[in-house]
């Protein structure tokens, strides 16, 4: 007996063979697109790679021909010198078929990590307006160290920022000191005295308009206070290392050659201290050290010798590993707050050491601490700041540390608790300095106190209610927060990306989103499935 099927269940079974295709059709173009977003969220990665490297770039084609200072960008296809790196012809005379006759020009060296930079950066655009504006034809041209390191070793930049002054058809810098740049003293070096009347009306309100220059060319940096990021020690030890490596690339060689003799024994010493101070947790860091130590007569006699040790020659990539917590706003090179990081690391090492050791005298090592900074920290005035501190025996420096070994516990933590006292007095330093460069009112007590570390969220216990330190807590904390952490969540990185390839250690964001746009689309197909089952047994209905 042939089946009879009602009219209503074959309407149904018409509706649901119509919407499985039509369900399947939605599910598609929402893995298409989850995949897309994912593909334009990667490109974005890549461009904040390759926007840390530049002050002065911008992607904006318009604004950039508008822009009174051109930033040397890495070319695609400028060949190379017979020495291996870049000649710009506003820095090299080209050979001699050309006719080209550069114009007179300005050029800043910088690196983006120097905050002297970051707060020069308007004022030298001002100076670019300013000049331009009376004699077009001026250029103002900006190198990142960073990005054209050799370029900065060839032309002897040894800190940031450095100007150099070119006449026009000419390529003999003329020096000037840095404090007495300003648009009158470029415009008589270049030759241009005629030019200077023109500028007397606008000198007179500089001192007016000098507090508008940063809103005016950067306003994203109005924040008054930016709050210290709280994380765990792995974080520290991941900055701190991640710090090591960059100054290795970017700051232990600046010229091509040795290293001079008291380099070779500040760079030694570094290295020494490290080797007793690091934790074992910073393994990489630890090998990297003790490789270094090893072969010192190779490591001291180039950069090309020092990273061949260590490296066998850095991955394409290794500009795209992240500081975690060492960046902020626009700053996406977070070298100066890891080597902070690393400073305070060693500081609470060195304690650790004594505890088992024979002692290191705090003074040897803040006197270690001192050259390196001397002879490898490029940002010139940040360099000159601590050196002024510490030779000045600010903080009681000269007293509190000492020379000879001690047994006294006590005395050793004089060494992390001084460090750290001279970074909140940097800290300090630095929010008067960016207040006074964006013309805002002088920091209030609270906002003093926030700028100070640790903060009264991150460490109660640190403060007293009258505001001042509780220092036996804060050096418990400072051993919490770059020494001992909580063992059982931390986790550090094994990826060896200083002795093996890189790709590994600069893809890991990449492939978290890879990871995340998959199971999206994973959560995206079970929902569509099941609700293909629920419209196939009708459990949707109501009875």
């Amino acid at each position: 007996m042939p089946s009879t099927t009602h009219p209503r269940a074959q309407r149904d079974n018409s509706i649901r063979s119509e919407r499985v295709p039509l369900d399947w059709m939605i599910m598609g173009w929402l893995c298409f697109l989850t995949l897309a977003v994912l593909a334009i969220v990667l490109v974005a990665v890549d461009a904040l790679g390759s926007s840390a490297k530049y002050l002065y770039h911008t992607e904006d084609s318009h604004a950039a021909s508008a822009y009174p200072v051109k930033e040397y960008l890495l070319p695609e296809n400028e060949p190379l010198s017979d020495f291996g790196y870049l000649h710009p012809e506003f820095l090299y005379k080209p050979d001699s078929s050309s006719q080209f006759s550069p114009p007179a020009r300005v050029v800043e060296f910088y690196a983006p990590w120097c905050p002297h930079c970051q707060h020069y950066k308007p004022k030298y655009i001002q100076l670019a307006k300013k000049i331009k504006a009376v004699h077009p034809s001026m250029e103002f041209h900006a190198v990142s160290c960073v990005a054209h390191h050799e370029i900065c070793k060839q032309q002897e930049v040894n800190s940031y920022p450095t100007l150099k002054f070119f006449k026009e058809g000419s390529y003999e810098n003329m020096p000037m000191k840095f404090v007495n740049v300003n648009a009158k003293s470029v415009l008589a070096l270049m030759g241009y005295e005629d030019k200077i009347s023109s500028l007397a009306n606008e000198d007179e309100h500089e001192d007016k308009s000098h507090n508008n220059i940063a809103k005016e060319t950067d306003t994203k940096q109005s924040a008054r206070v930016i709050p210290f990021q709280n994380h765990e020690v792995s974080d520290s030890w991941h900055d701190a290392s991640l710090s090591f490596e960059f100054a290795l690339q970017h700051g232990i060689y600046m010229s091509n050659g040795p290293l001079s003799e008291k380099e070779k024994d500040a760079f030694k010493e570094w290295l020494e201290l490290l080797s007793k101070a690091l934790p074992p947790q910073m393994q990489r860091t630890r090998e990297t050290v003790t490789v270094l130590l090893k072969n010192f007569d190779t490591a001291s006699h180039s950069q090309k010798e020092m990273l061949k040790l260590i490296t066998g020659g850095f991955g394409t990539n290794e500009d795209k590993r992240e500081w975690r917590t060492c960046t902020n706003e626009d700053n996406k090179i977070g070298y100066t707050c890891g080597l902070w990081q690393l400073f305070h690391v060693i500081s609470v090492g060195v304690v650790e050491y004594n505890m088992h050791n024979e002692p290191i005298p705090t003074r040897h090592a803040s006197e270690t601490l001192r050259n390196y900074i001397l002879h490898f920290f490029q940002c010139d005035v940040c360099r000159m700041h601590f050196l002024n501190q510490y030779d000045s025996c600010e903080l009681d420096v000269c007293h509190r540390l000492s020379d000879k070994p001690s047994t006294s516990e006590h005395e050793w933590r004089e060494f992390p608790m001084w460090l750290w006292e001279t970074h909140n007095t940097v800290n300090d330093r630095l929010l008067r300095d960016r207040f006074f460069q964006n013309g805002e009112p002088k920091a209030n007590e609270w906002e003093s106190q926030q700028a100070r570390w640790p903060s009264l969220f991150a460490c109660p216990n640190c403060w007293r209610e009258d505001r001042s330190w509780e220092e036996d807590r804060v050096y418990e904390h400072l051993h919490k927060v770059f020494w001992a952490g909580n063992p059982l969540r931390i986790k550090i990185d094994t990826t060896d990306g200083f002795r093996k390839s890189d790709t590994v250690s600069s893809l890991s964001f990449s492939w978290k989103l890879a990871g995340f746009g998959f199971a999206l689309a994973l959560l995206v197909a079970w929902i569509f499935k099941s609700r293909k089952l629920v419209s196939q047994t009708g459990r949707h209905k109501k009875f």
